[in-house]
């Protein structure tokens, strides 16, 4: 990865890789007893398919000043042509019992880490993408160069490649789960409720004036900076995905449920203001409505886990002591 790497290709990368392997990988989350097989076989899918394509029918496959439109067919083709089609169906079929090895394995540390290298990977690139810019601020400043914006805009970066950078390390250290949520919902709002937010920064950005633009860095940088104080408190519970680590109920934990989401929302309001309206405002609102659905699976998850939840839960505020 390189700073020079499109946001866009980097996760249209990522996402068609999960999707190539979602046949060996519905197989091992299932704990099908023929996993091994199904695996061979969705590693052999692509270069056997593009042999016997290319055998068969070479000339549907020149790509010499092709429309992009074809390239793409060219690429479903080979890669989730029939074989794919074949590996997908196998590992959905029913298989009896499940392998005991691959139910144990999916509570192992090593298992938890390889789920956690996608995230690991995006922190990372946001670290990478936010590295020059910080270079060249940090110069301003030592210089005695910098403005009052240029000040506070390093302020705020400084403090978001701080939340990545502690996000990164938990992610690998970070204990095994207890229980899990049942059911995709759970973690579709997981994924939509961390996420949601980076379509912000693909709006244009708007024409502020320098009292908004301070304003805005104010709240990012504050907002990243007290997410990286509860991030740490939270230690190795972290999750993205509703899930049970570790009970904490100190620290900020002792007066809201959800502080992690609250300061979050400083961030994304911070951010939002950045870029055109009503568009910005309207998906961070969709964040806040995210984060509230995902708590309540959270909550669900650690009710279920850890019996002393619900007296906790009875004498603290979901996210801001007094208010919600």
């Amino acid at each position: 990865m390189t700073s020079n790497m499109p946001m866009a290709a980097l996760v249209g990368t990522a996402l068609f890789a999960c999707v190539y392997f979602l046949p060996a990988l519905a197989a091992f989350l299932r704990a099908h007893r023929r996993f091994f097989p199904i695996l061979a076989l969705n590693l052999a899918t692509a270069p056997v398919q593009a042999f016997l394509f290319h055998a068969l029918a070479p000339g549907l496959f020149v790509l010499a000043g092709a429309s992009p439109l074809t390239v793409v067919g060219h690429a479903l083709l080979v890669f989730l042509g029939p074989g794919w089609l074949a590996a997908m169906l196998w590992s959905l079929a029913p298989a009896g019992a499940p392998d005991a090895r691959l139910v144990a394995a999916r509570r192992t540390k090593l298992f938890d880490f390889f789920a956690a290298v996608p995230l690991i990977l995006w922190f990372g690139y946001g670290l990478v993408q936010l590295r020059p810019i910080l270079v060249l601020e940090a110069r301003l400043i030592f210089t005695g160069k910098a403005s009052l914006f240029v000040a506070v805009q390093f302020f705020a970066l400084a403090a978001s490649a701080l939340f990545n950078l502690l996000t990164i390390w938990l992610l690998a250290a970070r204990s095994i789960p207890v229980r899990k949520s049942q059911g995709w919902l759970p973690r579709v709002c997981g994924f939509i409720g961390t996420f949601l937010g980076v379509g912000i920064l693909h709006l244009p950005v708007a024409r502020l004036g320098l009292p908004l633009q301070i304003v805005s860095g104010l709240l990012v940088g504050a907002g990243s900076l007290m997410s990286v104080l509860v991030l740490w408190r939270l230690g190795k519970s972290f999750s993205i995905m509703p899930e049970a680590r570790a009970l904490v109920t100190s620290g900020p934990y002792a007066y809201a449920r959800h502080p992690l989401y609250a300061v979050e929302i400083i961030t994304i309001l911070g951010s939002a203001l950045q870029f055109r309206q009503p568009w910005a405002l309207l998906l961070a609102a969709g964040v806040m409505a995210m984060q509230v659905i995902r708590s309540l699976f959270e909550e669900r998850v650690l009710s279920a886990a850890y019996p002393e939840y619900a007296a906790y839960r009875a004498k603290t505020a979901r996210f801001i002591p007094g208010i919600i």
